[in-house]
């Protein structure tokens, strides 16, 4: 606000606004209608915390890396090349620089990266990893190999999440200490005991690579509402994440998934891969398939899924089932392998490293072929996620709070 000096003498009354409160009035204006007509499901880009806060925060990497940091509690993936596969990688390195991070993120535009090989101590287990990136790598390139334990190489970032010991949906490991899943099979009820398993193709088998850990925090998104206006349509925010109580060593069969970069986007039409176990419940007590199964969808544009359900559905026009926050993929048989509510990653390869796209979360039921399941959009949520994971929780003041504020800027900039 502009300060103003005395008036000179013989000159009395209140002084007229000049040019530079007018400008400031109208930028307050400007960012006023910005905000209104800003969507409320748009990320926003995530500031590097300060560097006073480093001992106890989560270290930023710039933005255009597509990077996230990591705190000390989640671990990172070691830069080196671990000499034995089969040996887990250390949870706690740091980066070359000595800051902590997140595993890296790759973009949709990065230059493809160069592959070196090394030696194992077995020959014949000699595999390439790409040095220059810490997650989305599969252990498993052989699409021809589908027993169990080649599945879990392919897929090492699957999740069993369980409730009391039984598996109930899929999840997604995203860093050393959480995981990734959908909102609705994270009720908080208290005699329910939530734990995860990882590095194992098999539900109700255990094996050397198993293993089980518990879920110290479950955090579900603070806008998900279980029952809506109209029924199964338009089920929002439907994402969770579990907070496992220590950080897991990684391994080829215990891997993170890539999170999508800051200008990564799927193109309409694009091949991705549904990975899970099927529906938690067929036979009343173990899911549809004992084992991880993959199944290969197509992307759809936005617009015509919202077509498809219009077709048989009877909500006005005027209200939108499809929405900015979720993503539609289609494909055959879905009776076979039916994953429509059960928490299943949607994963996109770029230059044969795997992206989390979406998260199964609900649909018309896998015996109706009219329309395709619905996933959430993993990326319109990358900031809630950041914020949770990186420990960085201060709320974000309100709208109406913002909306307060700029008023009174303008009504004080026109005094």
């Amino acid at each position: 606000m502009e300060l103003w000096c005395e008036p000179p003498a013989g000159r009395r009354g209140p002084p007229r606004p000049g040019t530079s409160t007018l400008a400031l009035a109208l930028a307050s204006a400007g960012l006023l209608l910005l905000l209104l007509l800003r969507p409320l499901g748009e990320a926003r880009p995530a500031p590097p915390p300060p560097a006073s806060d480093l001992a106890s925060t989560a270290d930023s990497l710039p933005p255009s890396t597509g990077c996230l940091g990591a705190g000390d509690a989640l671990g990172a993936l070691s830069t080196d090349v671990p000499a034995d596969l089969d040996a887990p990688c250390a949870p706690t390195a740091t980066c070359p620089s000595g800051r902590r991070r997140f595993p890296r993120q790759v973009t949709g535009g990065s230059q493809p990266p160069s592959i070196l090989q090394y030696a194992t101590s077995k020959a014949s287990d000699s595999e390439f990893l790409p040095r220059e990136y810490s997650c989305g790598f599969s252990y498993e390139r052989d699409p021809t190999l589908r027993d169990p334990e080649s599945m879990a190489r392919r897929w090492p970032w699957m999740v069993s999440v369980r409730a009391n010991g039984t598996h109930i949906c899929a999840g997604t490991l995203i860093a050393s200490e959480w995981v990734l899943t959908a909102a609705h099979y994270g009720r908080k009820v208290i005699d329910i005991t939530y734990s995860v398993r990882v590095g194992s193709p098999w539900i109700d088998q255990i094996t050397k690579t198993t293993i089980d850990i518990l879920a110290e925090k479950v955090i579900v998104h603070s806008r998900y509402r279980a029952s809506r206006y109209w029924s199964w349509i338009g089920r929002a925010n439907d994402i969770a994440l579990l907070n496992l109580e220590r950080p897991l060593q990684y391994s080829k069969y215990v891997w993170p998934i890539c999170l999508p970069g800051l200008d990564y986007s799927v193109k309409d039409y694009s091949l991705c891969t549904v990975t899970g176990w099927g529906l938690p419940r067929v036979d009343g007590e173990w899911p549809q398939f004992r084992t991880i199964q993959e199944k290969e969808v197509t992307i759809l544009n936005s617009t015509e899924c919202d077509s498809l359900y219009r077709r048989f559905s009877k909500i006005p026009s005027l209200i939108q089932i499809i929405n900015s926050q979720m993503i539609c993929a289609k494909d055959a048989d879905r009776e076979k392998f039916c994953y429509e509510i059960s928490g299943e990653p949607l994963a996109c390869p770029v230059q044969n490293i795997w992206h989390l796209v979406g998260v199964v979360s609900w649909g018309p039921g896998c015996k109706k072929s009219k329309a395709p399941p619905i996933y959430v959009h993993v990326s319109s949520y990358k900031q809630w996620i950041w914020d949770r994971i990186s420990g960085q929780t201060l709320p974000v003041p309100s709208r109406a709070l913002l909306l307060a504020l700029l008023m009174l800027l303008s009504l004080l900039a026109a005094l």
